[in-house]
């Protein structure tokens, strides 16, 4: 058997409702040259049950099912599990676009870059969603420029040979493991590459149930934090992963914590700084 070309690593859990638009959006791909892999984190719906039905569609697709959900353990795994040069991580509420995995392998082949990622449009036509994704995009290149790549999870393609040179992803770390990866590629030499075409959509569920303006926070504040420092943070209170976060009573239990979270910072960097 052809051993496929990229590695289509899926982490989830709880997504019922927002994995089968990946997955269809795979299933449209205009390049064939691929494997899915879907890590379950041990979900409580019909999260698998909903991957399985995507195996006639896709043929080469895996079902994982782990024993514990964390983002950069289930990315692991499913590396580990992966037969592809390539491996492209997405997260279970992006969509790519018909010509995405196209248009990259196109790109790729032939050249000697290993890290990857491209511009992504939002999920909706709303302004502000709009202008937040216009912003991250520029995020992105801002990073180059100052020596601080980020391949952001939602979208990022590593080679395999790269991310096995770094040991893939921190499993101890809970927010940022994209942005430690990336760094500790650099740091090797590994130059991130950005695609400047719109190749996936980037789910806003997040922004829109923590309040855009307090997600802008935790990002500035992480970034800032990046640039300064080459670290991250470590952990976010309430920052966790999976579809069952996003119902009403949760959102408002999470923007509680997040707003203690931000005084508690606001309040070290004022004995920091005065």
């Amino acid at each position: 058997m052809k051993k496929p070309f990229f590695s289509v690593v899926i982490p989830a859990l709880n997504e019922e409702k927002f994995l089968p638009n990946l997955l269809a959006s795979l299933a449209s791909q205009t390049d064939r040259n691929f494997e899915v892999i879907v890590v379950d984190g041990a979900s409580k719906d019909k999260t698998v049950a909903v991957a399985e039905r995507y195996k006639n569609k896709l043929p080469s697709l895996q079902v994982i099912v782990g024993a514990k959900a964390r983002l950069p353990l289930q990315r692991n795994i499913g590396a580990n599990a992966a037969h592809g040069e390539w491996y492209v991580f997405v997260d279970a509420d992006t969509v790519l676009l018909p010509y995405c995995l196209a248009r990259l392998y196109a790109y790729i082949k032939g050249t000697r870059v290993q890290l990857v990622t491209a511009w992504g449009k939002p999920d909706s036509e709303m302004v502000n969603e709009s202008m937040h994704t216009l912003v991250y995009n520029m995020f992105l290149e801002a990073g180059l420029l100052f020596h601080r790549q980020l391949a952001p999870g939602p979208f990022s393609l590593v080679y395999r040979e790269a991310f096995t040179l770094v040991g893939g992803y921190d499993e101890t770390l809970r927010f940022g493991e994209d942005q430690n990866l990336s760094q500790r590629l650099g740091d090797r030499g590994i130059k991130l590459v950005i695609v400047r075409e719109t190749l996936y959509i980037w789910s806003q569920r997040r922004f829109r149930s923590f309040g855009f303006f307090r997600s802008s926070q935790i990002y500035l504040k992480a970034g800032l934090r990046t640039l300064f420092t080459k670290k991250n943070y470590r952990y976010v209170p309430g920052y966790i992963m999976g579809g069952h976060v996003y119902g009403k009573k949760q959102a408002v239990i999470r923007r509680s914590i997040l707003k203690k979270f931000e005084n508690n910072l606001r309040t070290l960097l004022k004995e920091i700084f005065e």
